[in-house]
């Protein structure tokens, strides 16, 4: 169940109902406004009596003008009245949403990279859209109809008890049951919206699988393939809406069938000797009407339950996202000038705490402005070395250290600026080349620097020739550029950071040989004068490095220079003799 919360509906109102504090005054009109609706609105019934008794049945004209006069104001304050509770509670409705939706989007920011890795993307987009959505509903309808309607409910039960409490008993006695039903219908609903909330999740999961893989859709032609997975998603949508559907299509029926068995009790009552003597023709059409205008209210609090049913579901979800915990950040110290080295010492990991480590007893040092290059088979562990060194996870142990200062005594944020990191996978917005190498500055930045850092990172090459130049527009994830444009991109937003501490994670490995020399040759300006940490596979573009450590198996098999492993002819060497082997054929 994603991200099913454990708390009870109760819980999950109380924390709901919290939202409301910033929104007292719009709340107080609005609750005035319902008051008002509600009594006038059922109040009307209660001159339906004078009206038959004193103004038709004695034929007094009097009471009949001051009957017409009071319909129009009364239709006025009900308009007032139903204007003010609908635009404030509309008004409450759309701020919680919105400050909902904010918190979650803010809270997922801050949360650690694992989290993204076990949660599917459209199901996280899911909560956003779709399930603060339901809280709107569960929000202002849901409160408006629950407080216009029950207090309606009220009013016409008080002017039936006052017109006739005999006839009145009828009614109240099935009340239990219309209860048991309306009981019955809730559970029905909460459980149903559970499963349309995680068919929506499941339809958003498709489509945006779809549409940001459509390259690879159209390249392996799975058009049809992808078409059926989304119908298929979509029709799971379809059904759970029909179950609701259904739901509320039989419970409105069966909750008027039961009013209706009273509204037919009070006519055989009425009918009876003893009764239809007592009453006058204006009290027992003020009860009948009374009773029959029950219905609609009742009506509306049976529908509301589903949209109050799935927004306690949508709520429930949503925090349960607010509730991850956001990644450890309970240091305040800073370097202020990265001046010495990195030390890794004894550096044992795992991802899960009782699964086989990935990195075993790892050492070494990097001093300011060395290179140290990370090589190996797919697996070894060398990205997690710079998933470590960046803290997107965290060691058992305080093992690594920059600048003598341990990272778990750093600041996230301090930390991360020590870092500029450039990977294979390369992530760009769709905006301006501009907005995209000024992505991650921390300070603000002018057009000659982003210019200068195109320049230098071979940017400007291909920008000058687009009619924007470097305010051109280049697509979802730079999708109108080739792979070498979208690295040298990924280049410049790293040289206009300038952060001391540069992070190469297999950044040439996607491109072909020409592309990959011209980039390298763009790396080189870049590492000038930067500490660096390199991951690749292709030796090539290591051989120049400082130290070059060969990872198997989550530890450190051999290190030294390009030459120094080479004349160990081990398993830097066979790596070496493969690849060139499998270039020259």
């Amino acid at each position: 169940m994603f991200f099913e919360n454990s708390v009870s509906d109760n819980q999950t109102l109380l924390r709901l109902v919290t939202y409301f504090a910033p929104h007292k005054a719009m709340l107080c009109v609005a609750i005035v406004g319902l008051i008002c609706f509600s009594v006038v609105d059922a109040g009307m019934i209660y001159f339906i009596q004078p009206l038959i008794d004193d103004g038709l049945a004695k034929s007094d004209g009097k009471v009949l003008k001051i009957g017409a006069l009071l319909v129009i104001v009364i239709f006025i304050l009900r308009g007032v009245a139903s204007f003010l509770s609908n635009y404030c509670m509309a008004y409450i409705g759309s701020k919680i949403t919105f400050t909902i939706r904010r918190q979650v989007f803010s809270h997922l920011q801050y949360l650690p990279l694992d989290f993204f890795q076990k949660h599917n993307t459209g199901k996280l987009i899911s909560k956003i859209t779709y399930d603060a959505e339901q809280i709107s509903k569960a929000t202002s309808e849901v409160f408006t109809v629950c407080i216009r309607e029950t207090l309606i409910v009220l009013v016409l039960l008080g002017i039936m008890l006052h017109s006739s409490w005999q006839l009145s008993l009828i009614f109240l006695i099935v009340g239990p049951v219309i209860g048991l039903v309306i009981n019955f219908v809730s559970k029905r609903f909460k459980h149903i919206s559970l499963n349309m909330q995680n068919a929506m999740g499941e339809v958003t999961r498709h489509t945006e699988r779809a549409i940001s893989s459509h390259r690879e859709v159209l390249a392996f032609a799975t058009q049809s393939l992808e078409s059926s997975r989304f119908s298929h998603a979509n029709n799971i949508n379809r059904r759970q809406y029909m179950k609701l559907a259904t739901t509320s299509a039989i419970s409105n029926p069966a909750i008027q069938l039961i009013a209706s068995v009273a509204i037919a009790g009070v006519l055989w009552l009425a009918s009876l000797d003893g009764v239809i003597g007592q009453i006058s023709a204006g009290e027992f059409t003020t009860t009948l009407v009374a009773m029959g205008s029950l219905l609609r209210p009742l009506k509306q609090l049976t529908n509301i339950n589903q949209s109050l049913q799935r927004g306690l579901v949508a709520a429930s979800s949503l925090f349960g996202v607010l509730d991850e915990p956001v990644e450890i950040d309970s240091a305040n110290q800073e370097i202020t000038s990265f001046s010495k080295h990195i030390k890794v010492r004894n550096l044992n990991f795992s991802y899960q705490s009782d699964s086989q480590l990935v990195l075993k007893n790892v050492n070494f040092t990097l001093i300011k402005g060395q290179t140290i290059a990370l090589v190996g088979e797919s697996g070894s562990g060398k990205s997690s070395i710079a998933n470590l060194l960046m803290r997107f996870y965290i060691a058992q142990e305080p093992q690594i250290s920059i600048d003598d200062i341990p990272l778990n005594q750093l600041s996230l944020n301090n930390l991360r600026q020590q870092f500029s990191l450039v990977s294979q996978q390369v992530v760009l917005f769709n905006d301006t080349i501009a907005s995209n190498i000024a992505y991650g500055c921390n300070r603000p930045v002018t057009a000659g620097e982003i210019e200068e850092a195109a320049r230098v990172s071979d940017v400007w090459g291909f920008a000058e020739k687009l009619p924007e130049g470097l305010n051109s527009y280049i697509g979802e994830n730079g999708g109108q550029l080739s792979g070498g444009q979208r690295q040298r991109i990924a280049i410049a937003r790293a040289i206009l950071r300038d952060a001391p501490i540069l992070i190469l994670d297999e950044a040439t490995s996607a491109l072909d040989t020409k592309s990959e020399h011209m980039i390298q040759q763009t790396l080189s300006k870049l590492q000038q004068h930067k500490t660096t940490i390199v991951i690749a596979h292709r030796l090539s573009t290591i051989q120049n490095a400082d130290q070059i450590l060969v990872m198997e198996n989550g530890c450190v098999c051999e290190r030294g220079t390009h030459r120094e492993l080479l004349l160990m002819k081990g398993a830097y060497y066979y790596l070496y003799q493969r690849q060139f082997h499998d270039q020259a054929n």
